[in-house]
């Protein structure tokens, strides 16, 4: 079983979330310091997109883990990426599934009065809910889902964003019914236009070889995995696979992740507009055009979907010779493949006129030797648009 990283920074779905909470005795919580440190392919890499969503949309029983513990004190979840390989593959898909033996929060059938019975519900009574939420030692990204182990059913949902909770939280009951409440003042917001979000880099040598890398950002870093040295950069061991051993501390990384924030403006005088049921049909083509495999497709898509079907419809750009000049990369060896897709979005309320993209390759970069691969992207303001 391959690890995975759990450092998938992604923003994925909105829920509800509205709890009250009570006194439980956490002292039984044992505290359990693995690390997931890397992750190199699964079964699914070659899946389409469609394929993917069918997949992690079905709740089955067998995809959580049952081999974790939830440290109050220090708000992190520690698991065991070895135990279950269908839940470590949607982990890598920014879902975190786990089990639990009972409901975390109960109702008196008559008098439906909400009682916590586990220390995740009752983060309102005890602050917890503003603070990082951690797993296996890196801040979490991505969905947490709690399923009943007994009774097959969904009990907890929420969203984070670099362990802090972006959407509101969702609590199932003994009795089925859901309780929310979204916190909406220690929300953070994650449509800041300076945010350039989640450039991850992928290396694909023909053989073992060191590679260093450095990102001179017009702006500033922000937040890195494997942690970035703003003098020297990453230098990894790369093997042909994509696998990437930082040689700082010795871990295996699927890729390697950075962002920042810049008040660089990008210029959208020509894109698509998409409208939000055409989204997946959208990003699917374009970005084959322009180069990326199926995995690294499916890492894009899965991050940013869940954001641009938010919008009824979205402006998009892929930038080019903006991005480059103002992310340059250094990289040594110099690659004899570089592709880097960086996409620039507005939401939209309507449609627009716009005039297409003709800066873009027409057919995918033809991959030879050493190959680096980044995408990346950000959210342009919002304006006031008029429909066709």
């Amino acid at each position: 079983m391959p690890k995975i990283t759990s450092k998938i920074g992604l923003c994925l779905l909105s829920f509800c979330l509205l709890w009250t909470s009570c006194g439980t005795d956490v002292s039984n919580i044992e505290n359990d310091s693995e690390r997931i440190s890397g992750y190199a392919s699964t079964p699914y890499d070659h899946e389409t997109t469609q394929e993917t969503y069918d997949r992690l949309g079905k709740e089955k029983p067998t995809t959580y883990f049952k081999k974790w513990k939830y440290d109050k004190t220090k708000n992190e979840i520690s698991i065991d990426e070895t135990e279950n390989e269908a839940a470590a593959a949607a982990l890598v898909q920014h879902k975190l599934w786990l089990g639990f033996d009972k409901h975390i929060a109960k109702e008196n059938p008559k008098t439906f009065k909400f009682i916590s019975t586990h220390p995740l519900s009752e983060m309102e009574g005890d602050g917890n809910y503003k603070r990082l939420l951690w797993v296996n030692g890196v801040p979490f990204s991505g969905v947490l889902v709690g399923m009943n182990t007994n009774s097959k059913s969904k009990i907890l949902e929420a969203n984070f964003y670099n362990g802090k909770r972006v959407s509101m939280f969702t609590v199932w009951t003994n009795l089925g019914r859901i309780h929310t409440k979204s916190f909406q003042e220690e929300m953070i917001n994650i449509d800041n236009p300076s945010n350039v979000r989640k450039p991850v880099v992928y290396i694909y040598p023909t053989q073992e070889q060191q590679v260093d890398i450095k990102v001179n950002f017009k702006g500033e870093i922000t937040h890195s995995y494997p942690a970035y040295d703003t003098h020297k950069g990453w230098s990894v061991t790369a093997q042909p696979d994509g696998m990437l051993t930082d040689q700082t501390t010795g871990k295996e990384y699927p890729y390697l992740f950075w962002e920042g924030q810049s008040d660089f403006q990008y210029t959208l005088d020509a894109g698509a507009v998409v409208a939000q049921a055409a989204t997946v049909d959208f990003l699917d083509n374009k970005l084959a055009q322009l180069g990326l495999n199926r995995r690294e497709a499916t890492d894009f898509i899965t991050y940013w979907l869940p954001e641009l079907q938010r919008n009824p419809y979205n402006l998009i750009h892929f930038s080019t010779q903006e991005y480059t000049e103002n992310a340059p990369l250094e990289i040594f060896p110099a690659p004899q493949t570089l592709i880097r897709v960086f996409m620039v979005y507005r939401p939209l309320d309507a449609p627009i006129a716009i005039a297409p993209q003709h800066n873009l390759p027409t057919k995918p970069t033809k991959r030879n030797g050493l190959t680096v691969v980044e995408w990346g992207g950000k959210q342009a303001a919002k304006q006031s648009n008029t429909a066709l």
